[in-house]
This record gives C-alpha cells, sequence and structure tokens, in this order.
C-alpha cells in the first residue's frame, strides 16, 4: 500500500517516514519536540515531567523507550542523578532538530497524518 503523504508540502518524506516508524506521537512527540528545540541541554527526569506536565513515572518509561532506539541519551552526575539529553550522534537527531523547526501548525498536521496512517494499518 503507498503512502499517501498530504504534508509533503509541509515537511519531506524522511520526516514523515521517521515518525510514522517510530510511532511519534503524544507525549514521545512532544518530547521530542522539546529536545529539538534544546538540542545541547541536559535535563533530570523530574525538570522534564514538569515541563511537559507528564507524569515521572510515564516520563520515565518514554525515556526508556528512546534511549533504546538510541535516540536519548542516560548520564549520571556525580551525585548519582541522571540527565538526560538528545544524542546528537544518532542518524535521527537531524530529524529532530528538523521536526523543531516547524511551527505549531505543521507539526500536528504531521501528527495526524501519522495517527490516520497507525489507523489504516
Amino acid at each position: 500500500m503507498a503512502i499517501i503523504c498530504q504534508c509533503e508540502s509541509i515537511a519531506n518524506h524522511e520526516l514523515f517516514s521517521f515518525l510514522k516508524e517510530n510511532d511519534i506521537t503524544g507525549h514521545r512527540l512532544r518530547l521530542l519536540l522539546f529536545w529539538g528545540r534544546h538540542p545541547q541541554a541536559k535535563f533530570n527526569l523530574n525538570g522534564i515531567a514538569h515541563v511537559l506536565d507528564i507524569t515521572c513515572f510515564h516520563m520515565r518509561e518514554l525515556l526508556r523507550e528512546l534511549i533504546s532506539k538510541g535516540m536519548v541519551e542516560e548520564r549520571y552526575c556525580a551525585g548519582g542523578i541522571a540527565h538526560y539529553s538528545l544524542n546528537s550522534g544518532h542518524a535521527l537527531s537531524e530529524c529532530i532538530q528538523e521536526l523543531a523547526n516547524l511551527d505549531w501548525k505543521a507539526i500536528m498536521n504531521l501528527e495526524g497524518e501519522v495517527e490516520r496512517e497507525a489507523l489504516m494499518a
């Protein structure tokens, strides 16, 4: 089945494919947008959860998922607290930063298209 992407005028096919293949919608999308806008920053779990208004439990699950995919790095400071950052060496970090450069309407269009494709599959 061919992918019909109405969002090609907004973003390229590679970005749409990245979102679709990695099921990047909802909280996952917001988390990657957060890091796309702050690609060099390192944050602890509580800070990220607070900014995105997500429980620490759900944030921990999202982080584990993105760490396992190599998109996010986890590092511990001397005090033993984990800090998380975008893995700039990951092949898809460019897609994450490209996504963060889109306006909110374009992002919502992409997310809707990914969700429609998932329902059709």
